[in-house]
């Protein structure tokens, strides 16, 4: 029988804490197990539509094992991210035998921190996430028209061009 995990979210710092702690006492998962997190998580992010872009990867910091940089879709707010994220998270670190993450968000960024642990013995991933919002739309400039002048004028009442020459 599986236990789930209980979602454990916080403030950064003290995000940051518990897990360095974790990281004290504990050794980092294999690079497989990292990748198959990695996947999961990248399902997950895309399959929720919450996002125009997704991009993950992995990187040796022990402190963010699993990367991405996302790009919030239309009318998606980085809150709203933010907020999607944390449940999505909940089902990608279903399996994990202990978990906490940290959620931030201003108008301009979404921050997502997750740590898990995979087995008794406490090996760990971690994962750093960060959304920007969806590019604001420029409005058109509005094209006005371009005066008509003389030569216009002469040439839509039939008159030839000044500078061209009449065959006859």
């Amino acid at each position: 029988m599986t236990v789930r995990p209980t979602l454990v979210s916080m403030d950064m710092t003290s995000f940051h804490k518990l897990r360095w702690a974790v990281q004290e006492n504990a050794h980092r998962a294999d690079p497989r197990h990292a990748a198959a997190l990695q996947a999961a998580l990248e399902r997950s992010l895309r399959a929720s539509r919450l996002f125009a872009e997704v991009e993950l990867g992995r990187t040796d910091d022990p402190d963010q094992m699993v990367i991405g940089v996302c790009r919030c879709a239309d009318d998606v707010a980085p809150w709203e991210a933010g907020v999607g994220v944390e449940r999505l998270w909940g089902v990608v670190a279903l399996e994990a035998k202990w978990e906490a993450h940290a959620v931030g968000c201003t108008d301009s960024l979404m921050e997502f921190e997750g740590a898990v642990t995979i087995d008794d013995s406490g090996h760990y991933i971690t994962v750093h996430l960060v959304a920007e919002p969806a590019p604001v739309a420029e409005p058109a400039p509005v094209a006005e028209p371009a005066p008509a002048t003389a030569v216009q004028d002469d040439q839509a009442a039939g008159s030839p061009a000044v500078g061209a020459t009449i065959d006859a």
